[in-house]
């Protein structure tokens, strides 16, 4: 298989806890190529302000940050990875 410059990754972490969610969104993000994008789903307000605070710092861009629909807390994010 043949990985493109723009594919989209995904990674659920909504039953990981603070501090590993940063860490496997991280390893994700590593394995990556510059501008390729990865969905995060997430749970909870704290691992979503940790997470995006820990892409940002990374230099990675969030392209969406949304809730999921009709699930309560649920939230998913789209990084840009640079």
């Amino acid at each position: 298989m043949c990985v493109t410059e723009n594919e989209t990754f995904f990674i659920d972490i909504t039953e990981k806890t603070c501090p590993m969610t940063t860490v496997y969104v991280r390893a994700k993000l590593d394995g990556m190529t510059s501008s390729q994008r990865l969905e995060v789903r997430l749970r909870g307000t704290e691992t979503r302000r940790n997470v995006r605070a820990s892409v940002q710092a990374l230099g990675h861009i969030i392209l969406a940050d949304s809730p999921v629909n009709g699930s309560p807390d649920f939230y998913c994010l789209t990084v840009k990875r640079c």
